[in-house]
């Protein structure tokens, strides 16, 4: 990608490439940042949007979506895995809250095999698979694949 043209507008640099595509970066001064690229968030090896409050979110193409880690990271140590704009992890909960409180997603439905896909910090659980919801008896007497 070929840049052809940059400017500076107040805060924000717009950059411009061959083929139309337009990258914005903008820096309020209050510390928050955004990239943009053709109307959409987006920036590749690094947070989308940076808040001046320690909040990180990954986007590419408007989607939330990060490989390497949490796609939202909150300053108050809350964690969320984003996958091509679902919640999405298949290694651990996909949803982590500081308070303790957990969930699993796959492809953004609640699904874990391995126990309840919902443990609440007050020690409360839920079983999913595949988005639907099962009690603990129905999820322990369904067959092994």
């Amino acid at each position: 990608m070929k840049l052809i043209n940059s400017t500076i507008e107040g805060t924000t640099v717009i950059f411009e490439f061959e083929g139309g595509q337009i990258l914005e970066v903008h820096n309020w001064g209050a510390g928050d940042k955004f990239w943009h690229v053709n109307g959409n968030y987006h920036r590749e090896g690094g947070p989308a949007l940076e808040d001046s409050n320690g909040d990180k979110s990954w986007y590419l193409m408007g989607k939330r979506h990060r490989e390497d880690g949490p796609a939202v990271e909150r300053s108050n140590g809350d964690k969320y895995w984003w996958l091509n704009g679902k919640c999405h992890r298949e290694d651990g909960p996909a949803i982590e809250y500081a308070n303790g409180h957990k969930e699993w997603y796959l492809n953004g439905k609640r699904h874990r095999e391995e126990g309840p896909a919902i443990e609440w910090a007050n020690g409360h659980k839920a079983w999913y698979l595949m988005g639907k919801r099962l009690s603990e008896d129905q999820f322990n007497q369904r067959k092994p694949k």
